[in-house]
């Protein structure tokens, strides 16, 4: 049997961590390895795992590194044979682990598991109301960058089938996947870490795969702050500088520029729009930077563009943001764009 490395990202989150350890301690898989690796917690959480949760090993940063940078960190520790990330404000059903790992040992195209992500909401007896609604079943990602969870809002249903998709929000991996890939881009401090970690492992060879049977509950609050825009709207345009072709790039080109006027304009009316240009000049700053890692991406990628682009979305779907313009305006113009180009790619 393999041994799963279970890596839990905290920050600050004392009050949920207890839930997502324990479910990990629960698992029915047997060797299951557990670290938490703290970022720099001011509530308590490093006493809470020290004396309640003996046996996870715990991984404590002096300061909040971000999400990635501090994955990481665990997956130098770790020593399982597959590595699985999480946040902590995630509780696994008990056969979630055994489920990602059955997928991964049966079919060695797939490089990711993906559970099936569901709201978090229990009855007073501790069981899940029904009926459950899904958080996610993988991640939609438009061709522009902009990530939408799938299937978001609706209803869990029991017959959900296996499905590739072009981004996980968390995942298993095997330690060679990882070895192949390399783990989170460290200058993604928060946001679309993950959708890049999952575009280089597609650009390896690698399938994607939303497993029906893995289950987590996820306590989930959507925060549409200004700092959230900020930094997920940089990272993204970071991501497809450094990952798709150049060909790609200037096909998509007219697209990014009116997503980003769209952008600049929900900028001045949500408060964030110095905030914004302070993006478009990190950017500029890094530029040097991500062409160093574009080099080595475009050096050792395996498959292209083509297959890459074949699970990206037309139109952009941002549930909790719903806006007229979006729906008859801009998506619009996006869809019938990339009828246009994407033949082209």
């Amino acid at each position: 049997m393999k041994k799963i490395s279970a890596i839990v990202v905290n920050w600050n989150g004392k009050e949920v961590l207890s839930g997502c350890l324990r479910s990990l301690l629960n698992q029915d898989y047997e060797d299951v390895e557990i670290l938490v690796v703290d970022n720099g917690s001011e509530d308590g959480s490093q006493a809470l795992v020290k004396k309640e949760f003996p046996s996870v090993k715990l991984v404590e940063n002096e300061a909040n590194l971000g999400f990635g940078p501090a994955v990481n960190k665990g997956f130098e520790k770790a020593e399982g044979d597959c590595f699985i990330f999480l946040n902590n404000d995630l509780a696994l059903q008990p056969d979630c682990l055994r489920q990602l790992a059955k997928l991964l040992d049966s079919d060695p195209t797939v490089g990711a598991a993906i559970p099936k992500i569901l709201y978090y909401s229990l009855s007073e007896k501790n069981v899940p109301k029904e009926p459950a609604r899904i958080n996610s079943y993988g991640v939609l990602i438009n061709y522009t960058g902009i990530a939408c969870p799938n299937l978001i809002n609706q209803f869990d249903q029991p017959d959900l089938p296996l499905t590739e998709s072009a981004c996980g929000g968390i995942f298993m991996l095997p330690r060679e996947v990882y070895e192949k890939v390399g783990g989170f881009d460290d200058d993604l401090f928060l946001y679309h870490e993950d959708h890049d970690l999952s575009w280089r492992i597609r650009m390896m060879g690698w399938k994607l795969m939303v497993v029906p049977d893995s289950v987590c509950y996820h306590h989930y609050n959507f925060n549409k702050g200004v700092l959230k825009f900020y930094r997920s709207e940089k990272n993204r345009l970071h991501i497809l500088l450094k990952n798709f072709e150049c060909k790609t790039l200037c096909l998509i080109a007219p697209a990014i520029v009116l997503v980003e006027m769209s952008q600049i304009v929900h900028a001045l009316f949500h408060g964030w729009f110095f905030l914004k240009l302070k993006s478009y000049w990190e950017i500029a700053a890094q530029s040097i930077k991500i062409s160093r890692k574009r080099r080595q991406i475009q050096f050792t990628r395996k498959v292209t563009d083509k297959e890459i682009v074949r699970l990206h979305q037309d139109i952009i779907a941002v549930t909790e943001l719903k806006n007229p313009l979006v729906d008859y305006f801009l998506n619009p113009i996006l869809k019938l764009y990339w009828i246009c180009i994407r033949g082209l790619i």
